[in-house]
């Protein structure tokens, strides 16, 4: 009675005395309360591992940026969709302070202008973001000679952007600190994506119409 109606029933399976394993626990979930049977997995195979969550650990920025170089790209492997770019340019913005970041969407008619980009970031030190490399998958060659013939700054990093492509160059593949990128499935893993990218403190100064203002924030970037 009770049980069928719990919102979190699969935390709450009467047991009547009968000593009942985690496995059977998710069988009942199964047959009475399918509802609730995600929930029930996750957290059966949570239980079985030792761990909190097994959700992947939010995207660090700054452990990427500390594992490439000046002469290793950081290529992140994206979903249709997803685009790290927002929150690379606000962590460029804080590492590196203003001006120092810039981004260019590939295209057509845009490999000249990459290639200046490409020459000047390196010069100076500056990070460069080269977006949708999927796109132009029969100039990546180029990029590649290129980016073997820099000599660049010591703070320079080169971020590229690229959805999967049985065409995409292998040997730049290799040469690349690769990521994967996806957008987190729901709208609550969407806002805590969003918070992760700031600090405690951030989060805590103010006053509370801020935090009410940074949450409605969060929550426009979600949806």
């Amino acid at each position: 009675g009770e049980w069928m109606r719990s919102p979190a029933a699969e935390t709450c399976v009467p047991e009547r005395g009968i000593d009942v394993k985690p496995f059977m626990r998710l069988l009942l979930v199964q047959a009475l309360r399918p509802d609730r049977l995600e929930s029930a997995m996750t957290s059966f195979v949570c239980d079985q591992l030792g761990v909190e969550s097994i959700a992947p650990p939010p995207l660090s920025l700054s452990r990427v940026c500390e594992e490439a170089s000046c002469t290793s790209p950081a290529l992140f492997i994206v979903t249709p969709g997803s685009d790290p770019s927002q929150e690379l340019e606000e962590h460029a913005l804080k590492a590196r302070g203003n001006g120092r970041y810039h981004q260019l969407a590939m295209g057509q008619g845009q490999a000249e202008e990459a290639m200046r980009l490409l020459v000047d970031c390196a010069r100076d030190g500056d990070w460069l973001c080269l977006k949708n490399l999927h796109l132009v998958v029969a100039w990546l060659p180029t990029l590649e000679k290129e980016i073997y013939v820099l000599k660049p700054h010591a703070d320079f990093r080169l971020f590229l952007t690229s959805e999967a492509h049985a065409k995409f160059p292998s040997s730049l593949l290799e040469g690349c600190l690769k990521i994967t990128y996806e957008a987190p499935p729901g709208l609550k893993r969407n806002v805590s994506r969003t918070y992760e990218t700031w600090s405690q403190q951030y989060i805590a100064d103010g006053s509370p119409l801020r935090a009410k203002l940074l949450f409605l924030l969060a929550w426009f970037h979600a949806v």
